[in-house]
């Protein structure tokens, strides 16, 4: 309180030494064109002489009158950036919802609002961070308190071997599980933090597809999927492979989602701008009420969540599109398909 106190008496203090600078530097500048007139005759001419002394008195006179006048005034005009010292202090300290109120010109009510939108936008951030840990933590603990627990189990020397298989394939799965996890959030690390694509190439969209496609042949397959696929000629300027795990990722949710023996469409469209790749698949759907957050982090549906993944994909999908300047999309019909769009800038 104490050190608040004296560093508002400090700013008064500083304000109130500006104003005796002014002042003296006026009282100088009257004083010499005072002695030029006096110099040239002119005080003489005026008939002023008498009254020059005191004029010249005055001037010092007003400056210390002023500056007295100025340190028991000026809190009024101070008050609104103290206010604002004040807040910028608490902000830094981690207090996201302090809000200022100052509104006494044009110029305090555009930093009032510039000020509050960057709290909002910190707080905002904040939330975002730590909701991120805690999914983040949760997300990493299940497989791991899961491969612990089967391991324990099979120390048993009277256990079958039907479960000890069961179990070392439920070790298997988690730990394959954690190394996707761990893998999709270095990725996502790295292409947040990236401003430049690297490694960029005159990229033939079509091909990049149909790498994929195979790619992903063997669990299309395994779910007696019909893939198919419409692809026009169009290039691209990007990094293959990060446009590669784009095009992965949505194909894995395609078969993840669908039912066995149901059908998957890959299509690449252009116009005179874009080119649009969609895929459709014909799945479980998304409902409307989960359809704006796919894209968040470690995001999962209640539907989805005993179903493999990390809810990770789509996000680093979406961020590897932005960053080529193109935009993703969904839509969706519950119980029946899933169509994701995704438009990239043709090669100029």
């Amino acid at each position: 309180m104490i050190k608040e106190r004296l560093h508002r008496m400090r700013l008064s203090l500083v304000f109130s030494l500006v104003v005796l600078g002014i002042f003296l530097i006026t009282s100088v500048i009257m004083i010499a064109i005072a002695f030029l007139f006096s110099h040239f005759g002119v005080v003489d001419k005026l008939g002023l002489k008498r009254s020059l002394p005191v004029l010249l008195a005055a001037f010092p006179a007003s400056a210390i009158v002023g500056t007295i006048v100025s340190l028991v005034v000026g809190r009024i005009p101070l008050r609104p950036i103290r206010q604002v010292i004040n807040a910028t202090n608490r902000l830094a300290a981690g207090d996201f919802s302090v809000r200022i109120s100052v509104s006494h010109t044009p110029e305090f009510r555009e930093l009032r609002d510039s000020f509050n939108r960057m709290a909002r936008e910190l707080s905002s951030i904040e939330l975002l961070r730590t909701d991120f840990i805690n999914q983040f933590s949760h997300e990493f603990k299940t497989p791991i308190v899961s491969i612990k627990g089967f391991a324990e189990l099979l120390k048993a020397d009277d256990l079958p071997r039907e479960e000890r298989d069961e179990y070392l394939d439920i070790i298997i799965r988690e730990s394959a599980r954690l190394s996707a996890m761990a893998t999709n959030v270095l990725n996502l690390t790295r292409v947040e933090n990236q401003a430049i694509i690297p490694d960029q190439q005159d990229i033939d969209l079509g091909e990049l597809l149909r790498r994929a496609v195979l790619l992903m042949q063997t669990a299309w397959e395994r779910k007696k999927l019909c893939m198919e696929i419409e692809l026009d000629e169009a290039k691209v300027r990007g990094n293959p492979e990060m446009l590669s795990q784009v095009w992965v990722n949505l194909l894995d949710n395609a078969v993840k989602f669908s039912q066995e023996g149901g059908a998957v469409t890959l299509t690449l469209r252009r116009d005179e701008r874009w080119a649009a790749v969609t895929l459709r698949d014909e799945g479980q759907g998304i409902a409307p009420e989960d359809l704006p957050h796919i894209f968040d982090k470690f995001y999962q549906s209640e539907t989805t969540r005993n179903i493999p993944g990390n809810g990770l994909g789509l996000t680093l999908a979406q961020r590897i599109v932005q960053m080529h300047g193109g935009e993703i999309a969904c839509e969706s019909s519950p119980g029946e398909w899933t169509a994701f769009t995704v438009r990239l800038p043709l090669l100029r």
